[in-house]
């Protein structure tokens, strides 16, 4: 293994290691606490109004909302299986 080799594994280490992967999860954690109390509030504005000329934007804005929360679903799975907090899905 030649210098270079090490410094770049210390430096992996450091930005990918588990102090930063705890701070990667709890910013997660708290990021989704955030947008849950965002989501309540949105959705008891839009119960209470009429329908407005934002609507089919609003609604396109929800879609997208949809397919990325699906797609960071599918990325805490992986994290659960790999965490061994769940077993592994069948391949």
């Amino acid at each position: 293994m030649t210098i270079d080799n090490d410094a770049e594994t210390i430096v992996e280490e450091i930005h990918f290691g588990k102090p930063a992967l705890m701070t990667e999860l709890a910013w997660a954690k708290l990021y989704t606490k955030t947008m849950q109390k965002d989501l309540g509030a949105i959705s008891s504005a839009i119960s209470k109004t009429q329908t407005s000329t934002a609507e089919p934007e609003m609604k396109k804005s929800a879609e997208k909302l949809h397919d990325q929360l699906h797609s960071a679903h599918r990325t805490v799975g992986e994290l659960s299986e790999q965490a061994g907090v769940r077993p592994k899905a069948n391949q």
